[in-house]
């Protein structure tokens, strides 16, 4: 596939073959919308629930979301379809840390962000250093088969 800011999908049916659907294919409508739909469903599942048992506000989860996915999709050019939503990983050290009674915006939040930024900190590290130091395959794409 090119690298272009907006990819040229070839069609393909996940129902024929072996099923695998590359990054440079795409499914016929029907399927598209069910899956769209699945997605959507998972995603309003981690992106308002995580942030409400947490005692954050859900908008302001839904729009750094919607910001990360512009990033990602400008970063890869595309190339992998994706949404970066909320994470479950902090929602059990968040409540314990500050003592979270699950009512209303949680007041005691900055106790646990720093712990949070250090995860992120520690998350890009292992990504950096993954890019970096993993074999060749595992940065190939769909276009260098």
């Amino acid at each position: 596939m090119a690298r272009s800011w907006f990819p040229q999908w070839q069609k393909k049916s996940a129902l024929t073959e072996n099923g695998i659907i590359a990054p440079d294919e795409t499914l016929p409508l029907g399927q598209t919308l069910v899956l769209g739909l699945q997605h959507a469903v998972a995603m309003f599942g981690a992106t308002v629930l995580m942030p409400l048992l947490m005692g954050l506000d859900p908008n302001l989860a839904i729009l750094v979301s919607g910001i990360g996915t512009l990033l990602f999709f400008f970063i890869t050019g595309g190339r992998v379809p994706s949404y970066l939503g909320s994470s479950a990983a902090f929602v059990g050290v968040v409540i314990a840390v500050t003592g979270f009674s699950g009512q209303g915006l949680n007041p005691n939040l900055s106790v646990a962000l720093g712990g949070v930024i250090a995860c992120g900190v520690l998350y890009m590290l292992i990504g950096l250093q993954s890019r970096f130091t993993a074999s060749p395959p595992l940065h190939s794409t769909a276009g260098s088969r």
